[in-house]
């Protein structure tokens, strides 16, 4: 913490455009009102750029997903603090999905084309996904003709969208956190309307992203900070500003036993060929 009367807190917006970095200082300006100090945002460009700059002291909070938390090694002093809740669940899942009008139908029908990844260290924007094909038998390592990243889930959305990439992976919240059932939120559904695409797959379970924190700061704040991300929910302009920024309802306290078990499926991941 480079300035003991602020806070920065840093994400990677799934878009950055005026209204979404308006959402982000909206949250800013209800996190400070709870802690009774100054929060600064921080756009970072990718989950890489955002380890990065928590490592360098430049961000003091980060929204991050749980796999960028356990791999990144900027991360690993960071002190995990609370998790996202979407459709009433901290979990997630991963989604492969194409345009409405793709003549693809499953997965088996990817051999050949391009997909659209998030960054190598995203749950649901490359991991889970990867490790689902493998999974179902097919050769992840040789499947595609063609794999770019593209740093956001609105800038994957927008690669399949535009016929730049056939296929892309992104998050989705069902309702009831069970896939299912109801779509709810998608990462394309930043960038398009619901039906201007259609998914292919859904991963397994993901642990919801974290809010993590310099030790520094948790040492300073410790259950304040807890207390003051639990009870944004309750604003209804910091309620609007999650979802828009990262289609969460609010957050809860995080939980060890699950990123337990994410950090041995990511060792699973390694071995099926990541």
């Amino acid at each position: 913490m480079g300035d003991e009367n602020q806070i920065i807190f840093g994400c990677v917006p799934a878009v950055d455009d005026v209204a979404t970095r308006a959402r982000l200082l909206e949250l800013c300006v209800a996190l400070g009102r709870e802690l009774g100090t100054r929060v600064v945002a921080y756009r970072a460009s990718s989950p890489g750029a955002l380890a990065r700059a928590f490592g360098a002291g430049e961000v003091d909070l980060a929204w991050v997903s749980p796999t960028l938390a356990l791999t990144a090694p900027e991360l690993r002093s960071g002190v995990p603090i609370a998790s996202s809740v979407r459709q009433g669940a901290v979990h997630y899942h991963g989604v492969l999905f194409v345009r409405a009008d793709s003549p693809l139908r499953s997965p088996m029908d990817l051999a050949g084309t391009r997909v659209a990844w998030v960054d190598p260290s995203s749950a649901s924007g490359y991991l889970f996904p990867r490790m689902t094909l493998a999974v179902r038998g097919l050769d992840v390592t040789n499947l595609f003709d063609e794999e770019t990243f593209h740093d956001s889930h609105g800038a994957v959305a927008q690669a399949v969208l535009s016929g730049a990439a056939d296929v892309g992976a992104t998050f989705a919240a069902f309702e009831h956190g069970d896939p299912t059932r109801r779509l709810m939120r998608a990462g394309f559904m930043d960038v398009a309307e619901p039906e201007d695409a259609r998914i292919l797959l859904a991963t397994t379970a993901i642990p919801a992203d974290l809010m993590i924190a310099d030790s520094r700061l948790h040492d300073r704040w410790r259950s304040q900070l807890l207390l003051a991300l639990t009870q944004l929910s309750a604003d209804p302009t910091a309620a609007r500003a999650m979802r828009h920024l990262q289609g969460a309802e609010g957050f809860a306290q995080c939980e060890e036993e699950p990123l337990k078990e994410l950090r041995q499926q990511i060792i699973d991941i390694e071995l099926l060929g990541r």
